[in-house]
C-alpha cells in the first residue's frame, strides 16, 4: 500500500511540474512601457501622404497624428519579429489614450502579402474616448508558424472607404504606456552574446608594412606589446597619452608601431586589453577595391543580377524598372513653376542608394569618381591592369572595352535620357526621378512595378552635372567608341548652354517625398566644375575664359558651403560642392594649364591637405573631419554631416594627389590613417565596411538586401560604405533607441541596423570614392612609390625635415663636393642611378624654383 501510494504520490508530482510548464506565460514583447526614453522596437511608419511625430516621455510613447493619410493604415505604431507558432496559446493586453474620440484598430499578423491575420479582436474596432485611458486584454491561440509577424495599431484615417475600422482625425495624440503580449510556454530565444568591444581600437583589416601604423587605446596602461598570432611579443613600447577626444567623448591614448614593418598576423596588448587581429601585408585592399566596384553592378537598375557575377547566389534578382516612363510632376515646394507635362523614358542607370530613386547630381559625383581612377591609371599607365577588360567580372566583360567604362556607362545613358527637348528649358536636364512615395523595406525592384514613377523638372546643377560627365566620358570614349564619345559631347554642348540661358533654375531643399530633394541654391561650382571639363575635352577658349573669370579657378576648397553644408561642413568635395572635382581634372590634364596655373594648382591641392592633416593631428582616431553646424535649419546644432565616413574618403582622394604631387610621405599616411578610422580605428570599433573586419558592416538601409528584415532577403555583399556617424539622427529608429541630437558625441551617432536610415544608409557617392581609395592604394602597393614613405626617404630632403629647399640644395652640393656631412644620400638620388652628381642637384634646384617637380 504504501508503495502504491508512492507512486500516485510521484505520478501527481509529476503532472503537477507538467502543467507548471505548460501554464508559463513568458513575455514575448520585451519593451512593454516604454521606461527610460527607449521605444524600440515598437516604431512609427508613415504611408504617404500620412504623416506623424513621437515622442517618448514618462513612460508614454506619445504619437501626434499631423495626416492620418488615406487610409485606416496610414499611420502605424508596430513591432515586428514576433514569432508566432501555430497550437500555441497567446494573451495581450494595451492601455492606450486619446485626446479626441476615435478609433483605433490592433492586428498580430503576417508583415507582408497576403497580410493574414492571427489576432484582430474579432475584426472589431477599439473606440477611445477622448483624454479616458482604455485597456484591452485578449488571447487567441496561433494557427501558423511565422517567427517574423508583426504587431500593428492602425492611427490612420479610413472613414468613408472600405477600410474604416480606424478613423484618427489629423490634430490628435495619442499616448500608449503598456503594451504586453506572452505565450504560454513560450520560450525566448537564447540571447546571442554580444560582440566584444576592444578597448584597443585598431584598422581591423590591417596596415601596409610602410604606413604609419596607430592605434588608440582606452586605459591608463602605460606600456603595450605587438604580438604575432602564436602570442610571441614581438615589439612593445610606451603609450602616449592624447587625453579627452571631444568629438568621440573617449578618453584615450595611442599606441604607435609605425617602425615595425614585418609582414604577418598580429594583435595589440595593453593593460590586460587586447585589440582585434590585423595583418601587416603589401596587400590590404585589393579585394575590397573590386568589392567596392561591384556595389554599382548589384544597385543597376533595370538589369537583372544574375549568378555568375554574383558573390553568392542568394545575391540574384530580377530586373526591375525595365522600361521606367516616368511622368513630369513640378516640385510642389518650389516657387519656379516648369509647366510643362510629359512622360519621358528614362530606363537605366544606378539606383542610388537604398531606394530606388535615381538622381542626376548623385550620379554625377559618382560617375566622375569611376571615370577619374580611370583616367589617372591611364595617366600612370596602369589602366588594363586594375580596370580592363576582364577585370571586374560583370556581364559586359570580354567585349574588349575597359570594365570599369563599361560599368560608368550605362549611367551616362542615363543622364543623356534625361535631358529634355521640350519648351523654354530644352537642352536642360532634370534633376531625379522616382517613385511617387516612399516604398517600404524588404522589395525587389522588380515588384515596384505598381508604384507611379515622378520625374522632377530640370535643373541648372543637374544640367551642369550632365555637361560635365558627357564630355568627361567623352574624351575617355574618344578611342574606344567615337560615335558614343560623339554623342556624348554633342548633348554635353548643348547641356552648357541650356545652363547658361537657364543659370539659376534650383531644386528646393525640402521636396522629400518619394526621393531625397538633393536641393542646391548655389551653381557657380558646378559651372566651373562642367567648363573645366568641356575645355579640357574640347580645347575650345570660351570654356578656359569662363574658368579663368570663375571665383573657384583652380581651387581645392578645406570646408563646403554649397548643396545641404550651408554652414560649412570639413571637406573636399561632394554632390553639392563640385568645383573640387574641375580642378583634379585639371591636374590630370595640367598641359592645358600655363606653368604658373600648374604651380598653383598644385599647392592648393597641397594646402587643402595639410589643413586637413592638421585636424587629423587632434583627433584621438586620426579622423580628418571635426564638428560643424550641420542642419540647414538650426545652426546649434553641431556635429558631424549625414554621410559623414564619405567626407573622409573624399579627402583621401586629395591626399593621394597630394602625394602623387609631392612624394611627401605625410599625404601617404594622412590617407592611410583615414582608412583605419574607416576600418575599425573609430569609437564604434566598427568597421563601416560590409563583409570586412571583426565587426563588419552587416545591416545597411537597401530594400532588396534586406536580410535583416526578413531572412528571405540576401544579406548585404561585402565592400559597401555606410555612411557613418550622424549628428541629426534623423531617423526613427535611433530616435526609439531614446537617442537625441546633441545628446552623444558626434562619432557615436552610429547605428548599424536597417532601419536608421540616417546613420546606416548605402549610396553610390559614397562608394565610388571607397573603391577609389583602395585601387590608389593597391596600385601604390604592387608598383612601389620610390622616395616615399616605403623607405622613410622624401627625395630631396636631404636633412629629414619634410621640405626640401635651398638648406637641402647646400647639402647636395657638399655631397656632390665629397664633403663628408650628415645628410640623406638616398634622399639625394633623386634620378635613382645610384650616383649624386649635378644631375640630381639640377633635379631638386628646379623644384625648389618650381620649374618642375620631382616625380617621386
Amino acid at each position: 500500500m504504501l508503495k502504491r501510494l508512492t507512486l500516485v504520490t510521484v505520478l501527481i508530482f509529476a503532472m503537477l511540474a507538467t502543467q507548471v510548464v505548460t501554464f508559463a506565460w513568458t513575455d514575448i514583447v520585451t519593451n512593454t512601457n516604454f521606461k527610460g526614453g527607449v521605444g524600440l522596437p515598437w516604431h512609427v511608419v508613415e504611408d504617404y501622404p500620412a504623416k506623424a511625430e513621437f515622442d517618448i516621455l514618462d513612460g508614454e510613447y506619445v504619437i501626434n497624428i499631423i495626416d492620418p493619410g488615406e487610409a485606416q493604415w496610414g499611420i502605424q505604431f508596430r513591432h515586428r519579429k514576433i514569432p508566432i507558432e501555430s497550437g500555441m496559446q497567446y494573451r495581450l493586453s494595451f492601455t492606450v489614450q486619446a485626446d479626441k474620440n476615435c478609433k483605433i484598430y490592433s492586428k498580430i499578423g503576417e508583415m507582408d502579402e497576403p497580410y493574414t491575420e492571427y489576432w484582430n479582436n474579432n475584426w472589431n474596432s477599439h473606440e477611445l474616448r477622448a483624454n479616458q485611458w482604455y485597456t484591452h486584454e485578449g488571447q487567441f491561440t496561433g494557427n501558423a508558424n511565422n517567427p517574423i509577424a508583426e504587431w500593428a495599431f492602425h492611427l490612420g484615417d479610413g472613414e468613408g472607404t472600405q477600410y474604416d475600422k480606424a478613423t484618427v482625425k489629423a490634430g490628435t495624440t495619442i499616448r500608449f504606456k503598456e503594451v504586453r503580449l506572452q505565450g504560454n510556454g513560450y520560450v525566448p530565444p537564447p540571447t546571442p552574446p554580444p560582440t566584444p568591444r576592444k578597448q584597443i581600437r585598431v584598422n581591423q583589416v590591417g596596415y601596409y608594412p610602410d604606413a604609419k601604423k596607430v592605434a588608440t587605446l582606452i586605459g591608463s596602461a602605460s606600456t603595450w606589446e605587438l604580438k604575432d598570432s602564436s602570442g610571441r611579443t614581438v615589439k612593445s613600447g610606451s603609450t602616449k597619452s592624447f587625453g579627452l577626444d571631444k568629438d568621440s567623448g573617449d578618453t584615450v591614448q595611442l599606441i604607435d608601431f609605425s617602425d615595425f614593418t614585418q609582414e604577418g598576423t598580429y594583435y595589440l596588448e595593453a593593460g590586460g586589453e587586447t585589440s582585434y587581429e590585423f595583418k601587416i601585408s603589401k596587400d590590404i585592399y585589393s579585394d575590397l577595391m573590386y568589392d567596392a566596384l561591384k556595389y554599382f553592378y548589384y544597385n543597376r537598375s533595370a538589369q537583372p543580377i544574375e549568378a555568375a557575377y554574383s558573390h553568392d547566389p542568394s545575391f540574384v534578382r530580377p530586373a526591375g524598372h525595365t522600361r521606367d516612363v516616368a511622368k513630369c510632376v513640378e516640385f510642389a515646394e518650389s516657387s519656379d513653376r516648369y509647366g510643362e507635362t510629359y512622360s519621358l523614358d528614362v530606363t537605366g542607370g544606378w539606383y542610388d542608394a537604398g531606394d530606388y530613386g535615381r538622381y542626376v547630381v548623385n550620379g554625377g559625383i559618382s560617375a566622375w569618381t569611376l571615370l577619374n581612377m580611370y583616367e589617372r591609371a591611364l595617366a600612370k599607365g596602369t589602366a588594363d591592369k586594375y580596370y580592363g577588360d576582364n577585370t571586374m567580372n560583370i556581364p559586359e566583360s570580354g567585349n574588349r572595352i575597359p570594365d570599369i567604362l563599361d560599368e560608368v556607362r550605362p549611367e551616362l545613358e542615363f543622364m543623356l535620357k534625361m535631358q529634355t527637348d521640350r519648351g523654354k528649358r530644352a537642352g536642360m536636364v532634370h534633376h531625379k526621378v522616382h517613385d511617387d512615395r516612399w516604398t517600404a523595406l524588404g522589395l525587389s525592384p522588380a515588384d515596384d512595378a505598381d508604384r507611379e514613377r515622378v520625374l522632377k523638372p530640370p535643373t541648372t546643377a543637374a544640367t551642369l552635372n550632365m555637361a560635365a560627365c558627357a564630355a568627361m566620358g567623352s574624351r575617355l570614349y574618344r578611342d574606344i567608341d567615337p560615335s558614343f564619345a560623339n554623342e556624348l559631347i554633342s548633348a554635353a554642348e548643348v547641356a552648357w548652354e541650356a545652363a547658361v540661358k537657364n543659370p539659376a533654375i534650383y531644386a528646393p531643399f525640402i521636396s522629400t517625398t518619394g526621393g531625397g530633394p538633393y536641393g542646391d541654391d548655389y551653381v557657380e561650382d558646378e559651372f566651373y566644375w562642367a567648363a573645366c571639363e568641356l575645355y579640357i575635352t574640347t580645347g575650345k577658349s570660351q570654356y578656359y575664359d569662363y574658368i579663368k573669370k570663375s571665383s573657384h579657378f583652380l581651387e581645392m576648397p578645406v570646408e563646403l558651403t554649397g548643396g545641404e553644408a550651408k554652414h560649412g561642413f570639413v571637406g573636399a568635395f561632394d554632390w553639392g560642392n563640385t568645383q573640387g572635382l574641375g580642378t583634379i581634372s585639371l591636374l590630370l590634364n595640367e598641359d592645358v594649364l600655363s606653368s604658373s596655373e600648374r604651380t598653383t594648382l598644385k599647392n592648393n591641392i597641397k594646402k587643402a591637405a595639410d589643413a586637413w592633416i592638421a585636424i587629423q593631428e587632434k583627433q584621438g582616431y586620426g579622423i580628418t573631419i571635426e564638428q560643424r553646424p550641420i542642419l540647414l535649419d538650426d545652426p546649434s546644432l553641431v556635429g558631424y554631416p549625414w554621410g559623414s565616413n564619405s567626407f573622409v574618403v573624399n579627402q583621401c582622394i586629395v591626399f593621394a594627389y597630394a602625394y602623387d604631387i609631392s612624394g611627401e610621405g605625410k599625404y601617404y599616411n594622412a590617407l592611410t590613417t583615414a582608412m583605419d578610422y574607416i576600418m575599425g580605428r573609430n569609437p564604434n570599433n566598427q568597421c563601416y565596411v560590409s563583409g570586412y573586419g571583426s565587426v563588419p558592416l552587416e545591416n545597411p538601409h537597401h530594400r532588396w538586401f534586406a536580410y535583416q528584415l526578413d531572412p528571405k532577403f540576401p544579406k548585404a555583399p561585402p565592400g559597401w560604405l555606410s555612411g557613418g556617424p550622424n549628428s541629426g539622427l534623423q531617423d526613427p529608429w535611433v530616435k526609439g533607441m531614446g537617442w537625441k541630437p546633441g545628446g552623444f558625441p558626434p562619432q557615436k551617432c552610429f547605428l548599424d541596423n536597417i532601419e536608421s536610415w540616417s546613420t546606416n544608409e548605402v549610396t553610390i557617392n559614397w562608394n565610388a570614392p571607397l573603391a577609389w581609395v583602395t585601387g590608389y592604394l593597391t596600385e601604390l602597393s604592387d608598383n612601389g612609390h620610390p622616395g616615399g614613405p616605403g623607405s622613410g626617404v622624401l627625395l630631396g630632403d636631404l636633412n629629414g625635415d619634410g621640405d626640401r629647399n635651398s638648406m637641402d640644395a647646400t647639402l647636395m652640393s657638399r655631397l656632390i663636393l665629397e664633403i663628408n656631412v650628415n645628410a640623406d644620400r638616398k634622399a639625394a638620388d633623386i634620378n635613382g642611378d645610384g650616383i649624386i652628381d649635378t644631375i640630381d642637384y639640377s633635379l631638386l634646384s628646379r623644384h625648389i624654383l618650381e620649374i618642375s617637380f620631382i616625380k617621386d
